[in-house]
């Protein structure tokens, strides 16, 4: 009778993938892996091709990627990089994953590929031409919102994000020599004049797009070096106010 029960109860008891999945939660559907709404990402269907074909070719290459016949990193160089440099010695390797002191784990795929394939997936691991791009409305709302967000402190800054608003480049040359204070003036600033003033001002990056949609504003009116834009922004403004004093 004992016997009897026993084995009722080890038919009835789940085997180990069973329990696995049981704690993992339902079963994921394709139709659950929505898009994110304010995903400010943009591709074109040139770049839908390439990535396709990178992904019929490659597989996901996007994390460390390791080629077993020639021992070589094919993809995941600068991770691993700051993976060391922030962990040294404590970094370790355990089973298929790199595996950080505090236990965060970073998955490695192995893979058998002759050199000139690991080549050419390194390269198309790192192209450009095979993402997507920012659309700056999109980016800049999500900028906007995650500025005022809680509890993210100086994550925006650390991760250098406001930067990705487009226009920088364009809009905030390097001063001439590269920023030496001790180099010479721009063209029609005598030499050693207290005219020639440099300044530098940390923004926030809902602060940041808020300037560079001004000056792109005074760009279209005419004026074509930074100093000028400033200089007519703030011209503007103290006008109008002095008028309401």
């Amino acid at each position: 009778m004992v016997k009897k029960a026993l084995e009722t109860v080890r038919k009835r008891r789940p085997s180990k993938p069973q329990a696995r999945a049981a704690r993992a939660g339902p079963a994921l559907k394709l139709g659950d892996l929505r898009p994110a709404p304010y995903n400010p990402r943009t591709i074109t269907d040139e770049a839908i091709l390439a990535l396709q074909t990178s992904l019929g070719e490659f597989g996901d290459i996007s994390g460390l990627v390791w080629n077993r016949r020639t021992g070589h990193l094919v993809a995941g160089h600068q991770r691993l990089d700051a993976l060391k440099r922030q962990h040294g010695s404590k970094l370790m390797v355990k089973g298929d994953a790199v595996v950080s002191p505090d236990g965060q784990r970073f998955p490695v795929r192995v893979v058998d590929w002759p050199a000139a394939k690991e080549k050419a997936g390194n390269l198309a691991a790192n192209s450009p031409l095979l993402g997507g791009s920012f659309d700056p409305a999109g980016l800049g709302a999500v900028l906007a919102e995650l500025n005022v967000a809680d509890g993210l402190g100086s994550l925006l800054d650390d991760l250098r994000l406001a930067e990705l608003l487009p226009g920088a480049g364009d809009l905030l040359p390097e001063p001439a020599g590269g920023g030496d204070p001790d180099s010479a003036p721009p063209e029609g600033v005598p030499a050693g004049s207290d005219e020639w003033i440099t300044f530098s001002v940390p923004l926030t990056a809902a602060q940041h797009q808020t300037v560079m949609h001004a000056l792109r504003i005074a760009k279209a009116q005419g004026c074509e070096k930074l100093g000028d834009c400033l200089h007519l922004m703030a011209t503007t403004f103290v006008k109008e106010h002095e008028a309401d004093e």
